[in-house]
């Protein structure tokens, strides 16, 4: 591989953290998209819309791992940004959250058990839950 390539590649093959975020990130969505779909079927709302949406949400998580990518190259081969600190392992750690919170929601959904534990109060106090605002 040419050099000026490498350098594009370097931030996630010379970082085990950054490889295990984004296999977390990865597996994380897959599961996700899999409870997602199963929520929709099981409450009869399947609609080809809505999956075309999600594939655009989850397309633009995957460009923004790019972005992260690109930016710490960049970094690391040495150019002024102004800025300096790691950007993909925290774009990794963000949809890591956005994803766990999507999970717990729809959890939520498949088991109306599930929204009186603890962990799911957690998540509707501080995000909108079934279209409510929560404090």
């Amino acid at each position: 591989m040419p050099t000026y390539l490498e350098v594009f590649v370097a931030p996630i093959r010379d970082s085990e953290v950054a490889k295990v975020l984004i296999v977390a990130v990865m597996a994380l969505t897959v599961a996700d998209v899999v409870f997602g779909v199963l929520n929709a079927l099981i409450h009869k709302e399947f609609k080809s819309s809505k999956m075309r949406e999600g594939i655009a949400h989850k397309s633009t998580t995957a460009g923004a791992i790019f972005v992260g990518c690109i930016i710490d190259a960049t970094i690391g081969a040495g150019i002024d940004l102004g800025y300096s600190a790691p950007v993909l392992n925290s774009v990794c750690c963000y949809i890591i959250l956005m994803e766990v919170a999507s999970l717990l929601e729809t959890f939520g959904k498949l088991n109306p058990q599930f929204q009186g534990s603890p962990l799911y109060q957690l998540l509707a106090a501080s995000h909108v839950v079934e279209g409510e605002q929560h404090a």
